[in-house]
């Protein structure tokens, strides 16, 4: 019985390098020295940078080959390098010197100074500011703004009970609160009407009808309402109502102050209810007022007043009865 044994090939990391051969080649050049592998058969020189072939040995000038221009290069690069001139370098060193020791004497100075005088010698608007201070400034900024900005949101209005006719105050910017005496919802909202309109507002927001708009068959009840266009309703106001255009209003009014331009031409059927009125234009309707009732030169009112107040700039006309009551 036999065994065969195979030796296994050696990794390449146990495989034994090979020894390099070379020899010295010298630039017919430059004379300089340089080691290069016996098989090479053309080099540059690493000290001028001219190419020479290797033949048997001997470093032979090949004119056909360029010279390297690296090599070129660099070697001019190492000559800027060093100093052309040793009396300049040390003229160079000397003003160094000297103004270092200049230095030294003004920091000797320096130090001799207390700190009052050095504070007073800077000028104070260039003097820098803390980033402590920074800080506290740029706080201070952002307080003040949300303050302001809370302070926006905190203002209050004064809203009217839709049920109780209780008073009570609501932030400026909400949408819709609640009575604090009766606990009863009451709207907010805005209305702009461009169109025709029949359906019910109550709100305590304003109420715009635009010139296109029309309001017929309904009560509105609001607090500010301005009527540009045709109202042919009643009004519950709150607030102002501002008429600047031809209407006939076939419900019941009131409000604490009615304005009537001097271009609108307003008709009545009912009762007007008002603290206060400003009539400009052409008014046909009965009038009870527990303030001031204002008839500017334009104005033209047909029909009884009950008031507390009245004034009548010279032009206007009234045609009915007055009665003054305190």
């Amino acid at each position: 019985m036999s065994f065969f044994f195979h030796k296994k090939p050696p990794q390449a990391s146990q495989r034994p390098a090979k020894k390099r051969e070379v020899s010295m080649m010298i630039c017919p050049e430059c004379q300089h020295q340089q080691a290069e592998s016996k098989i090479a058969i053309s080099t540059y020189c690493r000290g001028c940078g001219s190419h020479y072939k290797i033949s048997h040995g001997i470093a032979a000038t090949d004119s056909k080959i360029p010279n390297n221009p690296f090599a070129a290069k660099s070697s001019a690069n190492s000559k800027a390098d060093e100093p052309t001139d040793r009396s300049a370098s040390d003229e160079h060193n000397v003003t160094a010197t000297s103004t270092a020791t200049e230095a030294d004497q003004l920091d000797g100075q320096t130090d001799g100074q207390t700190e009052e005088q050095i504070g007073s010698t800077q000028n104070p608007t260039q003097r820098a500011t803390s980033p402590t201070s920074d800080l506290r400034s740029q706080l201070s900024q952002k307080a003040s703004s949300a303050g302001s900005f809370f302070q926006r949101k905190n203002k209050l209005r004064k809203v009217l009970c839709l049920q109780c006719d209780h008073e009570h105050e609501a932030p400026a910017e909400a949408s819709s609160t609640l009575c604090s005496a009766c606990g009863a919802y009451v709207s907010l909202k805005n209305y702009i009407i461009n169109n025709h309109w029949n359906r019910r507002i109550e709100t305590r927001g304003n109420v715009t009808i635009q010139k296109k708009g029309s309001v017929t068959d309904i009560t509105v009840r609001c607090h500010d309402i301005l009527v540009l266009g045709s109202l042919k309703g009643g009004i519950d106001c709150s607030g102002d109502i501002t008429l600047n255009s031809h209407s006939k209003i076939m419900g019941n009014v009131s409000c604490r102050r009615l304005v009537i331009d001097k271009r609108a031409d307003v008709a009545f059927a009912n009762e007007v209810k008002c603290e206060e009125a400003i009539i400009d234009g052409h008014v046909t309707g009965h009038f009870v007022c527990t303030g001031k009732l204002h008839l500017k030169k334009k104005a033209v009112l047909n029909g009884n007043i009950v008031v507390a107040n009245m004034t009548i700039d010279k032009g206007a006309r009234h045609n009915g009865q007055i009665s003054i009551q305190s």
